[in-house]
């Protein structure tokens, strides 16, 4: 995970009639979060959950509860009484990756978890050390071609989002790469900046700056839109490979039987909150993407990444260290 430090304020917000109706809430709600404080799940919760405690009235107070990937706050969220009083800020591989990486878990987020919305995405990109010869994705693509198996890409981690984007990568287009995983992006972009690893697969916010001064080239965004920090570099579709955006996204959720009509106005309140000029132009100014949605469509999101990395995880062998 990112430990990128930020400080994201939302503005005042009045109260959501919805919300405000009846008397929830009547105490103070938390949010769990499954990495330590000042990480990026961790900065979008407090984000977050400064703006909706203006809206409702109550604190909604951000608990940090690392361990296992995520995993422990997953399922503590999970196991919660589903009263809309303890929800879960979450990564996407935490929960459309993780139960696929690690085995026996006790709880399955499809299952025992529900979709409130997507709270914010961040691009991901790859990028390059200046020398390597390639300056497009189809350079890339040509190369591990030539030399199948001998280039090596760089992630921030084994079994994370930016392997299964890998391996995805890998599969769509024929070729065979080496994966080089280190525990953090602190840890595997010195390698690139180097030259010992050529390749990099990585969050478009901790790398803009090096690209921008030239210390690494940016090949392809894997999103649908080109990145607002790197708006010169062009998407995986425009590279020649469509339908290949995956993003670093982070979502809100809730224990699976909370009251559907709870889940709705959750979803309604945080999307208000989003959607706030103050908030947008302090997230994406950081190459953090506001981007909310229905509890329907965050919970397709979640079924369809959730297949779909499941079947590259079980066809890499992927397992979590």
């Amino acid at each position: 995970m990112l430990t990128r430090r930020a400080t994201l304020l939302a503005t005042p917000l009045l109260a959501t009639p919805a919300l405000a109706q009846g008397n929830f809430p009547d105490r103070p709600v938390r949010m769990l979060v499954g990495f330590a404080a000042g990480g990026l799940t961790d900065v979008t919760a407090r984000a977050l959950a400064q703006g909706m405690s203006e809206a409702v009235g109550q604190p909604v107070v951000v608990e940090n509860r690392p361990g296992a990937a995520g995993n422990l706050a997953t399922e503590q969220a999970a196991r919660a009484a589903p009263d809309g009083y303890t929800l879960l800020m979450a990564y996407c591989g935490q929960v459309t990756i993780n139960p696929h990486t690690y085995g026996n878990l006790p709880i399955d987020p499809l299952r025992d978890l529900t979709g409130i919305t997507r709270v914010s995405r961040t691009d991901v990109a790859l990028v390059a050390h200046p020398s390597f010869p390639a300056n497009d994705l189809q350079g890339v693509i040509a190369e591990a071609r030539r030399q199948p198996g001998a280039l090596n890409y760089a992630t921030a981690g084994n079994g994370s989002l930016l392997h299964v984007i890998g391996e995805l990568l890998q599969r769509r287009t024929n070729i065979q790469m080496q994966g080089v995983h280190f525990r953090g992006s602190a840890a595997a972009i010195p390698e690139v900046l180097a030259g010992r690893i050529p390749l990099l697969i990585d969050p478009v916010p901790t790398i803009a700056e090096h690209v921008r001064a030239g210390r690494l080239k940016a090949l392809t965004v894997f999103a649908e839109a080109r990145s607002p920090l790197l708006p010169n570099v062009p998407t995986a579709a425009e590279s020649g490979l469509p339908d290949f955006a995956f993003d670093n996204w982070f979502g809100l959720l809730a224990p699976s039987a909370t009251p559907p009509a709870l889940i709705e106005r959750l979803s309604a309140v945080a999307g208000q909150v989003l959607r706030q000029p103050a908030m947008v132009e302090r997230m994406t100014g950081q190459g953090i993407i506001p981007a909310p949605t229905t509890p329907a469509e965050v919970q397709r999101l979640l079924a369809n990444e959730s297949r779909v990395f499941g079947e590259v995880i079980r066809a890499a062998n992927i397992r979590a260290d």
